[in-house]
């Protein structure tokens, strides 16, 4: 018994043709075996047309995806940009010097990059970073770090008897304590204030060893705005 899956009927006379069957051998009509493959194909180029014409144009993707970026990273002010610099740079000779006399007599030199990249004033306005840490100590006087680098920190003492000659503490009722209430770990930030002199580093830095000091410093700073990005 012949299936019927293998004839179908010619398109010009109506009889049934074997479907491997070149041309009709009834009334010599011929057929093209690849008839529903061009359909299949067509409507497949077709979505593929209508699908770009939909679709946003890559150059406004990517004028979208710049856009992002800046937005989401605002520059440098170029005096935080220079204090970044000097201390990476220090950073990296200090843990390729070969004894503790260069070690000594590099953080020496370093403290000369910092003071002329900070200028006499020791003054940061408009520098940013990320809020690391945002804690109070027993008076409820707010602590604060903020990460300006990878392993580079301006922060305020954690305690008040560290805190007793360079009052950097923020203060509960000030502008600053109440902008802080607003704020988390991790926030994007903007922050103005001063350094506070020391004769090691020509700013003071918190480290108990010349190694943390180098190459992860964090440095004392008196906070007078810090504000969200």
């Amino acid at each position: 018994m012949t299936s019927d899956s293998l004839w179908m009927d010619c398109k010009a006379c109506r009889k049934q043709v074997s479907v491997n069957a070149k041309s009709c051998p009834h009334c010599g009509a011929k057929r093209s075996r690849f008839r529903a493959l061009k359909w299949i194909g067509g409507g497949f180029i077709g979505l593929v047309v209508v699908s770009a014409a939909l679709a946003p144009d890559k150059s406004d993707r990517q004028a979208a995806s710049v856009v992002g970026v800046k937005a989401a990273s605002a520059p440098l002010p170029a005096k935080q940009t220079s204090f970044i610099s000097a201390i990476s740079d220090y950073s990296k000779r200090f843990n390729s010097a070969s004894n503790e006399l260069q070690q000594s007599a590099l953080r020496d030199q370093r403290r000369g990059a910092i003071l002329t990249a900070l200028g006499t004033q020791l003054q940061a306005d408009g520098w940013i970073g990320t809020l690391r840490k945002l804690e109070t100590n027993g008076d409820g006087k707010a602590v604060v770090t903020v990460r300006l680098a990878p392993d580079l920190d301006i922060l305020t003492w954690n305690n008040a008897l560290s805190d007793v000659l360079h009052s950097t503490l923020i203060e509960k009722g000030t502008p600053l304590y109440a902008a802080l209430m607003n704020m988390s770990v991790g926030d994007k930030v903007k922050v103005s204030g001063n350094f506070v002199r020391a004769d090691a580093d020509g700013i003071f830095e918190n480290s108990i060893t010349i190694d943390g000091a180098m190459t992860a410093p964090e440095f004392l700073f008196r906070f007078n705005n810090i504000s969200k990005l």
